[in-house]
């Protein structure tokens, strides 16, 4: 059985690339009564078995390198002697691959550095990353992403023939011709097959994961207009009655942790994302609010990225808030994106 995460499924052709090696990926997510990991890998050789709990962690850059040192020694300490925790990332640059060893935190860069390093087993790999023309001509683009958003968002489009990609661009708020080109890579892919002249996704979840990924390390950035902090300091609390009684008049759509402690009334929030239309106003908004830029702050204002404006009383669609959600890496939140993804996509994803 293939793992849902397609970071998984690299993490294990990276392993067994190896010689001698068999990998399985178990329990996506990995519950246990102290922690909730991304999945649970088993590495077997001739000589051992090693048993690793993998959180994944993307876009890692050299601001982030000690905190995550350091919530790996936190997780090291949490878990059984017969468990090891281990990162799966991607994309690491050779100066954090040099710190992360010299800190000894195992890691799997699934573009192809690895770093093992238990009583039973030492692994060493450095190898830089070499891309081909028709691999790179498959790459998630941030189009791609968009099609893929309209295509989760709205599977019963695929049920159309006529005007389909025109639905799509419009929606997406991108060409017909680049929305018929993101179907063929996806298609290439096998995330899509085309069937009769209509579409359908092949596995629902799979793709999902997909867009999750490719939002978190690329899209989001890309939309992103800033962080800021209450002015006056103020409680989010009350900052969030606030945030939720002027979305109307200010245009924007909540999401982030408010949508979902109001959604699922789970989740006593610290945080909220709001989606900007394009009549939107920043400086009025942050004004009316006493809001001011600030690196740490919780609230992130980003650009909405397509023209779909059916949402329910000024919320961010529930796949975005689930994306938000697992950006964070947070458990708390993961939790509230299980909770969230089992009220409000389930469904979607198993027809």
């Amino acid at each position: 059985m293939y793992p849902k995460h397609p970071l998984f499924n690299k993490c294990l052709t990276c392993l067994e690339s190896l010689p001698n090696f068999q990998a399985t990926i178990q329990d996506e997510p990995y519950i246990s009564g102290k922690f909730l990991a991304d999945g649970k890998l088993i590495i077997q050789t001739d000589h051992a078995t090693i048993n690793y709990v993998c959180e994944i962690k993307t876009g890692l850059n050299h601001d982030l390198v000690e905190s995550v040192i350091e919530y790996f020694v936190n997780l090291g300490q949490r878990l059984p002697e017969n468990q090891r925790p281990l990162l799966i990332t991607q994309g690491l640059s050779s100066l954090i691959v040099e710190q992360f060893i010299a800190s000894n935190l195992e890691f799997i860069d699934v573009d192809g550095s690895i770093y093992l390093n238990s009583p039973e087993l030492y692994v060493v790999v450095r190898r830089p990353v070499t891309k081909n023309k028709d691999y790179t001509s498959l790459d998630i683009t941030v189009a791609t992403l968009q099609v893929m958003y309209i295509l989760l968002k709205y599977p019963q489009l695929m049920l159309v023939t006529d005007n389909f990609e025109d639905t799509i661009a419009n929606l997406a708020n991108i060409t017909t011709k680049t929305v018929k080109n993101s179907l063929k890579k996806l298609e290439k892919l096998g995330y899509i097959r085309q069937q009769k002249k209509r579409y359908e996704i092949i596995d629902y979840l799979r793709l999902m994961e997909r867009w999750e990924l490719g939002y978190n390390e690329t899209l989001r950035a890309k939309l992103l207009l800033g962080n800021f902090s209450s002015v006056d300091k103020k409680n989010f609390s009350d900052l969030a009655i606030e945030l939720q009684k002027n979305a109307q008049e200010f245009n924007y759509l909540i999401g982030g942790e408010l949508a979902a402690s109001i959604l699922i009334n789970y989740l006593r929030p610290l945080g909220a994302t709001l989606h900007l239309k394009d009549d939107s106003n920043l400086i009025k908004i942050a004004l009316k609010m006493k809001l001011k830029p600030d690196q740490e702050g919780t609230i992130f204002f980003l650009k909405c990225f397509d023209n779909d404006r059916e949402n329910l009383d000024n919320f961010a669609h529930p796949l975005l808030i689930h994306a938000e959600l697992l950006w964070t890496g947070n458990s708390r939140l993961k939790e509230t994106a299980q909770l969230l993804y089992n009220q409000y996509i389930k469904e979607v994803a198993e027809k």
